[in-house]
């Protein structure tokens, strides 16, 4: 008769959960790949990122973890177990369905994040392109503005022309009618 280790017995029933929510991982990561992209597109730099949507990935070489194979589990035989290890099963099930939903919020929040950052993107790019169309427009208020002529006031005191002694004086304004 096959003996399993209580550890083996656990990790199965979470692994074969496990593998009915495998796709939420890549959700996360395609998420999380996004986020990172629009994040150096508007903090860090606009032209360096590839236009696919994911920043060019770089792996960490040999020495830094990561080279190890898993050695995977002996299949279990649910029929050769005893009440106590379909009990042990179970709370590997349990196990990850938490694993699942703690997975499941944080894919929410990174969408509500990456929604986020999109909604603060637009709002950064509308409002400089609202202050440059406002520019262009007062610009072209005041090249098109009828105040290119200055009205000047008659002096009323004598004026000296500089370099002589020659001296004018005011005109005469009439006074308005009153």
């Amino acid at each position: 008769m096959t003996r399993y280790t209580p550890t083996e017995i656990l990790t199965a029933g979470a692994n074969d959960t496990r593998e009915t929510f495998a796709h939420l991982y890549v959700v996360l990561d395609q998420l999380r790949a996004a986020a990172a992209y629009n994040y150096h597109l508007a903090f860090v730099d606009e032209e360096a990122a590839a236009g696919d949507g994911r920043l060019p990935f770089h792996p960490a070489p040999a020495g830094f973890g990561g080279n190890e194979l898993a050695v995977p589990a002996r299949p279990i035989r649910l029929d050769r177990l005893t009440d106590a290890g379909l009990a042990l099963y179970a709370h590997g099930i349990q196990a990850a369905l938490a694993e699942q939903e703690q997975l499941l919020k944080q894919i929410d929040q990174a969408r509500y994040d990456l929604e986020r950052m999109h909604i603060a993107m637009t709002g950064t790019n509308s409002t400089t392109v609202d202050v440059a169309i406002r520019a262009i427009d007062i610009n072209a208020a005041r090249a098109n503005s009828t105040r290119d002529t200055v009205e000047l006031a008659a002096w009323d005191v004598p004026v000296r022309i500089p370099g002589g002694d020659t001296v004018l004086n005011p005109p005469e304004v009439p006074l308005a009618p009153g």
